[in-house]
């Protein structure tokens, strides 16, 4: 018997570790593609949508509410940490360039990237309890606080998408004629995949807990939690564009 309890929890880190790295693996691959592939791929493995439902499933399949906050935290602050790593020492992208007067912009670039990683690292600590949480409660608690966690997962997860599309130019304009023709469909679907998505997750986790009778919950709690999630996206994004 003790031997189990032993095993179960040293397995568990194990694969939260294995996780973090394959999602940073992924996320690094990702900003090697160009065009309309590196823009879905960008949206299945290396955006809010992909992360966080990482974080949910460490939720989902946790032992627990402190083993979904330690799990969804751990994954989500590894990955990041891994991601930064294989830029500061793989792609070394950050090197190289030189300032107007001809100096190297390392020192520059560096300190960028440790303000970046510093960031997303905060952004890990705070979410990744948050969608454990979700995970969990989807799974253990009853069906009304169960559909109300399904719903607020899955408005955070689409959270990146609306925000996107909410700035994007006008649909019409997204699919122009002649070479920029496949980037913008790229566009588009990165962003349906971002939006659809989710509404999948929240299809399934409501099918197999059964909680479409309390679907008006499910409704509310998934419109207030995208829109909350899309301007925090889109704070982020002008944060970014102002001091990096």
């Amino acid at each position: 018997m003790v031997t189990v309890v032993v095993r179960r929890p040293a397995r568990r880190a194990v694969t939260i570790v294995v996780a973090a790295v394959v999602l940073g693996l992924l996320a690094f691959a990702a900003d090697g593609l160009d065009g309309s592939a590196g823009r879905v791929l960008i949206a299945v493995v290396s955006s809010g949508l992909a992360w966080g439902s990482a974080a949910l499933l460490a939720g989902l399949t946790a032992t627990g509410r402190r083993d979904a906050v330690t799990s969804a935290t751990a994954l989500l602050a590894s990955a990041t940490l891994v991601y930064y790593l294989l830029i500061l020492l793989v792609s070394r992208r950050w090197s190289g360039g030189t300032l107007a007067d001809g100096s190297s912009a390392d020192g520059y670039a560096l300190r960028s990237l440790a303000v970046t990683t510093t960031a997303w690292l905060l952004i890990s600590v705070l979410a990744g309890p948050v969608l454990g949480l979700l995970g969990q409660m989807t799974r253990a608690a009853p069906v009304p606080s169960a559909a109300l966690a399904a719903g607020a997962a899955c408005g955070l997860l689409s959270g990146q998408g609306w925000q996107e599309i909410g700035t994007a130019p006008p649909w019409p304009l997204w699919v122009p004629d002649g070479p920029d023709a496949a980037l913008a469909r790229g566009m588009i679907a990165a962003v349906l995949i971002q939006v659809i998505l989710p509404l999948a997750v929240l299809t399934w986790l409501a099918t197999v807990r059964r909680l479409w009778r309390a679907w008006p919950v499910l409704l509310l709690a998934m419109i207030a939690t995208a829109t909350a999630s899309a301007l925090c996206w889109h704070l982020l994004r002008v944060a970014a564009d102002r001091f990096l």
